[in-house]
Parts: structure tokens; sequence; C-alpha cells
């Protein structure tokens, strides 16, 4: 049995990418090179969070593990 851990998201929208990034404990920072500049916004724990699969409005279009 094989186990992943997910590491990121990448959404698509609003004509650009943003992503998630979960740190090694689990928690997760969204980025938005437009919107958070240089900054990533902490957002949570990722078993707290409800939806892996859209992120303001954009939809997930690749998972990293």
């Amino acid at each position: 049995r094989v186990s992943y851990k997910l590491k990121g998201v990448i959404y698509l929208g609003g004509n650009h990418f943003t992503a998630r990034i979960v740190g090694n404990k689990g928690e997760v920072w969204y980025h938005d090179g437009i919107g958070t500049k240089h900054n990533s916004e902490y957002e949570g724990q990722l078993p707290n969070l409800k939806d892996m699969f859209t992120a303001k409005d954009r939809a997930a279009c690749m998972m990293i593990y």
C-alpha cells in the first residue's frame, strides 16, 4: 500500500493561476501573485478546510503530492 501526502493545489481562473501550498504540519497557505503579491495568506489546517477543489472562484486543475 502506498500513501501520498497532498503538498499543493494549482487553480485556474481569471486568466491566471493561483495555488494552495500545504506545509509539513498540514497548514494551508493561499498564493495569488496578483492579489497577494509576494505573500501567502494562511487559511488554516488541511483537515479543517471544507473544499480543496475550489479557491476564490477558481477551479483546481492540478494536485501535487
